[in-house]
């Protein structure tokens, strides 16, 4: 065989080769884009009976919950999480909280101001949240657990108590799991709102 006969050979093996490899990358499915979701709660219009300002200090959130995929319960016995691929908050479980709940309580009072150190400043109370459980059960519920400790600006403790809320799932589907995540975090603030008033109008006698 000539040296001419084993170039066009091998260059009939490169070419076969690089149609394979457009083949194969051709017939690849497209990557689905990522969907990416907020947590807009809402309570109720309510008089805190004080007019000072309550800053939310901060959030912090527990364990594989704290990262921005969706988590769901795996297994109850022993409990097991997941993360959610492709299916993520918008920024990270602890800034979605803090701005979920100044916003929801600053939008809800009709006396105190309520925000963040981004918003307020000369707080007179400080409020700190710990979430244990932001999560789901698939085709269940959505499961909402946290602590809540007011401090006063000298850092002296005026309430502290931890909410607990489950809201079932309308159905199937990502974005039924945070609909109901809302919903629970909705009905637990609503709580937190009404121990919050009862703290500063016992301040304020």
């Amino acid at each position: 065989m000539t040296m001419k006969m084993v170039k066009q050979n091998s260059f009939r093996v490169f070419a076969g080769l690089s149609l394979l490899a457009l083949a194969a990358c051709s017939s690849a499915p497209a990557r689905v884009a990522d969907a990416y979701y907020d947590l807009r709660p809402e309570i109720a219009p309510m008089n805190f009976g004080s007019d000072k300002v309550l800053e939310i200090q901060s959030v912090s959130v527990k364990g594989l919950q704290s990262a921005r995929p969706l988590v769901f319960e795996a297994s109850s016995s022993p409990v097991q999480y997941q993360e959610v691929r492709g299916h993520l908050w918008h920024v990270s479980p602890s800034s979605l909280w803090e701005r979920a709940v100044a916003t929801t309580l600053a939008a809800a009072s009709e006396d105190l101001v309520i925000g963040t150190s981004d918003t307020v400043d000369e707080e007179d109370f400080r409020l700190k949240l710990t979430v244990s459980q932001f999560h789901f059960i698939p085709d269940h519920l959505a499961r909402i657990d946290f602590d809540a400790v007011l401090k006063d600006s000298r850092g002296k403790i005026v309430s502290v108590h931890r909410y607990e809320a489950e809201e079932p799932l309308d159905g199937s589907g990502y974005a039924n799991a945070v609909l109901g995540l809302e919903k629970a975090l909705s009905a637990a603030l609503q709580l937190m709102a009404n121990d919050i008033q009862i703290a500063l109008m016992k301040q304020e006698s």
